[in-house]
């Protein structure tokens, strides 16, 4: 058993990385006709192929370990009779036993002692991927707590007037569930929470810094991220990173798809604007790139022309 999950992992991981690699072949020879949220959704061919345990059997295969050797049987033709091979040395019938054993007693043979069986290579390898399954999810909860004790302890409703604007854009996007809006002073810029309940955070800052419509652009996009369910995605991403933690696809993967899930969030943002909108709309993604520190930037990659070309054309 411990044999065949761990075979499947790694099958899963190798092919999850050459369909990664397909992705970016993909998103490179095509990135001129590719819109934002098309190539957001060729990701979830790799994340399929994470999900999904069963792979197509075909002739070809990516990994192909040695098959166990079964010993065979001779067999004979019928109607001929194996004579029996009797060595000189044996003896010819059983032993008697003792004579000085007393009558109806039965002589006792010691029987082979059973000793506990060492754990064999595959059970190790599974112990270790379990533990560091168990180590990679407990992270990730542990970052949650501290979210969520952050929010408790910094966090503040706003004022009347941002509760009104929220509940414009909120009925202008037709959404009508419960999403709780939260002011925090150690924030850079507007943020979804990762959650199956989340909330739209906001940096206080931005009620001083920005305008009604800049500010009403803000939450558009994270709403954006609420419609789209792109907050489920990243809660699947944290759940196949503690089972794949050994994969190097699901670390580098995701870097790469968030860039695309935001330039397809703006696309749907500014889907109806007008080119006055669209630029203002810019200028609030300028000047909140400018808020991040050198560190963020580099992880977020080429974040302005990423982001701003689809907005712009």
């Amino acid at each position: 058993m411990p044999k065949e999950i761990l075979t499947r992992l790694l099958e899963i991981t190798v092919y999850s990385a050459v369909l990664m690699f397909a992705v970016l072949l993909v998103r490179l020879l095509l990135r001129r006709w590719l819109s934002p949220a098309l190539k957001y959704a060729l990701w979830f061919i790799v994340l399929l192929r994470l999900l999904v345990p069963v792979t197509l059997e075909s002739g070809f295969h990516l990994i192909s370990l040695p098959q166990s050797q079964t010993p065979t049987v001779a067999l004979q033709p019928i109607g001929t009779t194996a004579e029996p091979i009797l060595d000189a040395a044996a003896p010819s019938k059983e032993p008697e036993p003792a004579a000085d054993a007393p009558a109806g007693m039965q002589t006792i043979t010691d029987s082979p002692h059973v000793s506990a069986q060492p754990l064999t290579l595959w059970q190790w390898l599974l112990i270790a991927w379990a533990a560091g399954f168990a180590l990679v999810l407990a992270a990730h909860l542990t970052l949650s707590l501290q979210l969520n004790r952050r929010i408790k302890q910094l966090g503040c409703p706003p004022g009347e007037k941002t509760q009104t604007l929220y509940r414009e854009v909120k009925q202008g996007m037709r959404i009508r569930a419960d999403v709780p809006i939260v002011l925090m002073a150690d924030i850079k810029s507007p943020a979804l929470t990762v959650q199956f309940r989340p909330k739209l955070l906001l940096p206080d800052r931005l009620l001083y810094a920005a305008d009604r419509e800049h500010m009403a652009f803000a939450m558009a996009h994270e709403l954006m991220h609420y419609r789209r369910r792109d907050y489920l995605v990243c809660l699947l991403i944290s759940l196949l990173r503690a089972v794949y933690w050994f994969n190097p696809v699901v670390w580098i993967m995701p870097r790469i798809l968030r860039l695309d899930m935001e330039s397809a969030c703006d696309a749907m943002v500014v889907k109806s604007m007008n080119r006055e909108q669209k630029l203002s709309y810019v200028n609030l993604l300028l000047a909140l790139a400018e808020e991040t520190s050198a560190k963020e930037i580099t992880e977020k990659g080429d974040f302005t022309h990423e982001t701003i070309q689809p907005v712009v054309n």
